[in-house]
């Protein structure tokens, strides 16, 4: 199928056939951008016995997809050749691309993305899936998760000036005494520490702006998920030495803890 070929009755054809998982396949790229074959099996594909299942029947479902030009998939993959279907890394194709923002908006553009971009965006994808994971466990109900510019809030910055707080995902996990609001920053160490703490700083100003508070009642917690413990103790540490940033503000961690700092944070 051409993108030349693909017309508004054919787009309608298909979306009568999509199924509920298709269309929640379809938005979680959307608002991800990119996943990986094992992280869309973890989403949604969980009513299988065993994980090669599941995995099996994923990469089918994938593979109709992609035949429809709904998604695609990058030439990289993760995890090499070795790994088959499941190391693939999928992404909406011009159809998904349609079928997400109408006939309005600027029309999709495939390009592949740099492998420091993909390995953030991945990671951001990874910690979306860790929750979702959880949350059917039970240990903890999600009530928001918002993703990169889902995310972001503009406010005025000390001076006057127009700024952005950017942060990588927030998160509130719902107890039934309280909610835990979370701002959460993923760094696999592409980033020095002066750059760590002038986002930290920025948390900061937003939070002297007190646009959060009126939000949310609270000012959320920063979570920075950093790639071992070296970097988490030498932020922490340099944190705390900061005279401006209040350190009860932010918390450090390893991808692998991530998940137990958010059942029992400090």
């Amino acid at each position: 199928m051409s993108t030349a070929r693909i017309g508004r009755a054919e787009i309608q054809r298909l979306t009568e056939r999509l199924s509920e998982r298709d269309w929640a396949i379809i938005r979680f790229l959307e608002r991800h951008r990119f996943a990986t074959t094992i992280q869309l099996r973890r989403a949604f594909f969980t009513d299988h016995a065993t994980p090669t299942a599941a995995t099996r029947a994923c990469v089918r479902v994938l593979d109709r997809l992609l035949t429809h030009r709904v998604v695609t998939r990058l030439e990289r993959r993760v995890g090499g050749v070795k790994h088959g279907s499941a190391s693939y890394v999928w992404c909406l194709d011009v159809v998904g691309d349609r079928l997400t923002r109408g006939d309005n908006g600027a029309r999709w553009r495939l390009s592949e993305p740099s492998r420091s971009f993909l390995t953030h965006t991945l990671a951001i994808t990874e910690t979306h899936v860790q929750l979702r994971e959880v949350e059917a466990s039970g240990a903890f109900q999600l009530s928001t998760v918002q993703i990169e510019t889902e995310a972001w809030r503009s406010y005025v910055a000390p001076g006057g000036a127009q700024s952005i707080l950017k942060p990588d995902l927030m998160v509130t996990i719902r107890s039934e005494a309280y909610d835990d609001h979370w701002y959460v920053e993923i760094d696999l160490g592409t980033e020095s520490l002066p750059v760590l703490l002038k986002k930290s700083r920025t948390y900061e100003e937003y939070r002297r702006s007190g646009r959060a508070q009126t939000e949310h009642g609270v000012f959320p917690r920063v979570l920075w998920v950093l790639s071992d413990e070296t970097r988490v103790e030498r932020l922490r540490a340099a944190i705390a030495a900061e005279p401006t940033l209040p350190d009860r503000l932010f918390v450090s961690t390893t991808p692998e803890a991530l998940i137990g700092m958010l059942r029992e944070p400090p």
